[in-house]
């Protein structure tokens, strides 16, 4: 079994690395889209948003699916979807037509991280849950840093569709991993790595060292809970109460979205930033934003220990917002005062800005239990894909009414916002006795 969940966990790795490829894979062929279309740096934003708004309209149906259905249906279906909506682009026509399969993109490539997740959090433990999953969240730098080093020069030689057909590929070897090893742990192995429905979280010890301390800060009893007393895989386990009962969870939603502005402002407009302010040629400008992927994805396993470690999913997240918001105020005053500092700045910011997702979707999975892990990570998919939606567009406007340097600044709001939240105490609801959901 040691090496089984070994392997499921590298298939939900390279099988997410192929949505985030499908789904998020245009800002780094802008350029070949702004050519191929006539359209503005704000239009072209705009469309990049697309695939983050077919996502929001559909991923929580499609936790209800994975909920019922298993990852495994859910992943295979997702990953099929996905490469047949990136087939279309090559025979649809216009504008709106490229909008309407990016929507479509979207709506199939999402389930693929909630089900992947759920997945994962059926095999590990707690107290390897935070390790776990920071390898498998690794596969959203890794395929944004894949896919920025990659489809420019693809797009380059042959255009945008042909970029975009790569994560369409790699979507479509996945399916058959997937179906014959994307399946449940047995009931005994399962038991192990059950996660209770949780009270509201705050920070706290380790599960490991104290059953008092379960389920703080967004982290599950540890294993040396039994499964009785957890009452994993009963029947009550899997009707229990709504974890949004509580504002524990809504907390951690919160906070992801606001880290999720940060982020894609810097995935969505890095190249363009070097590309038009520094004069870069779009595929080494693709080259060395894929290059700061690869500290970004090894920062979430390292992180994930980290936590587990601390007993504490969320005071890394803060020192991650401090830190992020901190190197953007740097960066936006840097053209003025000393304009070498920018491209280093703008590395860093691209590392702190994707470091913390590894963190916020095991803590939500924590604290939602097993039996409402699927819907609560896709209810944390939706609700950071507002983010993405809404990010490149406001941020769009920003670049239009000011400049490219102010977009920064405007994110750095969004960091301080995010570790205010996620400084926000909520144990006087635990001492007033807020019953468990």
């Amino acid at each position: 079994m040691g090496s089984r969940r070994w392997i499921i966990l590298g298939i939900a790795v390279v099988a997410q690395v192929a949505s985030v490829g499908a789904m998020f894979g245009v800002p780094f062929v802008l350029p070949a889209l702004r050519e191929a279309y006539g359209l503005s740096i704000a239009q072209a934003g705009t469309l990049a948003g697309l695939p983050a708004f077919g996502l929001l309209v559909t991923l929580f149906g499609w936790g209800v699916v994975i909920d019922r259905y298993g990852e495994r249906f859910t992943m295979t279906a997702s990953l099929l979807l996905t490469a047949l909506c990136l087939g279309l682009l090559g025979v649809v026509d216009g504008v709106f037509g490229v909008g309407a399969v990016l929507v479509g993109v979207g709506a199939s490539g999402g389930p693929v991280n909630a089900a992947g997740g759920r997945l994962v959090m059926a095999w590990f433990d707690a107290r390897r849950r935070g390790l776990a999953m920071g390898i498998r969240q690794m596969a959203q730098p890794v395929g944004m840093g894949a896919s920025a080093a990659l489809m420019p020069l693809v797009a380059e030689h042959w255009g945008f569709v042909a970029a975009m057909l790569l994560p369409a590929g790699l979507a479509l070897v996945m399916v058959p991993p997937v179906v014959v090893f994307a399946r449940p742990p047995e009931r005994g192995a399962a038991a192990a790595a059950e996660v209770g429905p949780a009270a509201p979280p705050a920070d706290g010890p380790t599960a490991a060292t104290s059953d008092e301390s379960a389920n703080r800060d967004g982290r599950s009893e540890g294993p040396g809970r039994s499964a009785a007393a957890s009452g994993a895989h009963s029947p009550t386990a899997f009707r229990s109460r709504s974890p949004y009962r509580h504002a524990a969870i809504w907390r951690l939603h919160a906070v992801s979205m606001l880290l999720g502005v940060p982020q894609f402002s810097m995935t969505t407009y890095a190249l363009v930033y070097l590309v038009s302010v520094h004069g870069w040629a779009a595929p080494a400008a693709g080259a060395l934003v894929g290059a700061t992927m690869v500290p970004g994805a090894l920062a979430r396993p390292v992180l994930g220990v980290v936590s587990d470690r601390l007993g504490s999913r969320l005071r890394p997240v803060r020192v991650l917002a401090a830190a992020s918001g901190t190197a953007l105020v740097l960066l936006a005053l840097s053209a003025g005062v000393l304009p070498a500092a920018s491209v280093p700045l703008l590395l860093t910011c691209l590392v702190l800005a994707v470091a913390h997702n590894g963190l916020m979707f095991t803590a939500v999975a924590e604290t939602a239990g097993l039996a409402w892990a699927g819907r609560a990570m896709a209810a944390q998919n939706s609700l950071q894909a507002v983010s993405n939606t809404l990010t490149p567009m406001l941020m769009g406007v920003v670049i239009h009414l000011w400049s490219i340097d102010a977009v920064y600044a405007c994110a750095a709001a969004f960091c301080a916002a995010a570790a205010a939240v996620a400084s926000l105490s909520l144990r006087p609801a635990q001492q007033a006795g807020a019953p468990a959901p």
